[in-house]
């Protein structure tokens, strides 16, 4: 009689903790989703990222100086790149 008491108990205590747990993964889960909405709305869309053309460092395309169809990290690098391109030409 008592291990079927003792065994009862114990399903109980499994049934309780399944419980509580499944509760904590539920509210959690509502949490994230929360946060993703904020996030979502405060993010914007990925950016395209470019390479330079002089050191090939990539960089998001809002922060690149462009030249024609070429990219660069910076304005040095984009002046090197044409001096560079002179010296090549004038040789």
């Amino acid at each position: 009689m008592r291990a079927i008491v003792f065994l009862l108990l114990v399903v109980l205590v499994f049934l309780i903790i399944r419980f509580v747990l499944n509760r904590i993964i539920e509210i959690r889960s509502k949490l994230r989703e929360a946060e993703g909405h904020l996030e979502d709305s405060s993010q914007s869309r990925p950016e395209t990222m470019v390479k330079c053309a002089f050191c090939s460092v990539h960089l998001p395309e809002s922060s690149a100086y462009h030249e024609g169809d070429d990219a660069f990290c910076s304005q040095a690098h984009m002046q090197e790149f044409k001096d560079k391109q002179a010296n090549e030409s004038s040789d």
